[in-house]
């Protein structure tokens, strides 16, 4: 009986063929490190991973929890993670000091940093700060938190030194305002501290930062500079990816709510939605892609670190954040 002996040239083709498919297959893996801990705040990377939006842009992704103590600029600065979560004037404060970060995208396109206090105090506007006691994250008031408050009451000819300040002691309720500490507390976000407020039924005012001139980007997605040169593919589909999955928490937050329960099922899922649905307004403005950072917000951070001594000269902010990813 006569065999067929297959060609050398044809065992070559089937050989690459396979080697090829085994290559495809291997997925990037990409780290990102979060600026706190598990929660409805970063929904889109939840969103992204769980539907498989990393998986179809051939993405491993791993997202790590932060904390008080973390600091996501240094781990993509030293190349432990491809991506991290952070305010703007983290991004410009360390090109300040040369560590090459880049903002890629922006989660809020508005602030959601708000003062609170509660009705019948008195205090409805900055001014009425004037000579009453304030919380704020950090004594030294260089937090980002800090810096955006002395920002807005320097904007409204409101004098620092005439305002008791004591640092915050509870950061997911209005519970120091029942105290007796303090007569309102800053640096608060209208999506955490004060959802909860509503939660426990709180009748509280809000004052946003925003409504008085001072627009920060606070939470950034950003990578390393020498990635951006090395792979911008990677970079664009990695940008892809998540920002879809923001849409799809935009489009269905309830639903949504059920992925942030997969990296910490202690939330509670009360508190999550809500938290979702005080995000939406602030991520999906209307007036620009999801995700863009405009040139004014850059401008206005840089010259309220000058203002406050954070940095001694302006640089260049085209090498500080860029659109290119979302276009």
């Amino acid at each position: 009986m006569n065999k067929k002996i297959a060609h050398p040239v044809s065992i070559l083709v089937i050989v690459l063929t396979l080697f090829v498919n085994a290559c495809s297959s291997t997925k990037d893996k990409v780290t990102v490190q979060l600026s706190w801990f598990h929660s409805a705040e970063f929904i889109g990377f939840y969103a992204a991973d769980q539907l498989g939006y990393y998986d179809a842009e051939n993405l491993d992704v791993t997202l790590v929890a932060g904390g008080p103590e973390t600091d996501p600029i240094s781990s993509v600065a030293e190349g432990t993670s491809q991506f991290g979560v952070t305010p703007g004037d983290s991004i410009i404060r360390a090109q300040f000091s040369d560590q090459n970060v880049v903002a890629i995208s922006s989660i809020f396109r508005r602030s959601p940093l708000i003062v609170m206090a509660l009705a019948g105090s008195g205090i409805s506007t900055p001014q009425d700060l004037a000579g009453k006691t304030v919380g704020v994250v950090s004594p030294g008031l260089d937090t980002t938190w800090d810096i955006q408050f002395i920002a807005m009451l320097k904007k409204m000819d409101v004098d620092p030194a005439s305002i008791n300040f004591v640092p915050n002691e509870e950061f997911y309720s209005a519970a120091d305002l029942h105290t007796g500490r303090m007569d309102a507390t800053s640096g608060t976000f209208s999506t955490n501290e004060l959802v909860q407020a509503k939660i426990d039924g709180e009748d509280i005012v809000s004052i946003y930062y925003g409504d008085y001139g001072v627009e920060f980007y606070n939470n950034l997605i950003f990578t390393n500079a020498q990635l951006i040169s090395s792979d911008p593919d990677l970079v664009q589909r990695f940008i892809r990816a998540t920002l879809k999955g923001y849409q799809y928490a935009i489009e269905n937050p309830k639903e949504a709510v059920a992925f942030t329960l997969k990296y910490d099922e202690k939330l509670d899922v009360v508190f999550q939605e809500a938290t979702i649905e005080a995000q939406i307004p602030l991520m999906d403005t209307g007036d620009a892609q999801l995700g863009w950072m405009d040139d004014d917000v850059w401008k206005n951070t840089q010259a309220i670190l000058l203002d406050q001594g954070l940095i001694s000269s302006l640089i260049d902010l085209t090498k500080v954040y860029t659109n290119d990813f979302i276009k």
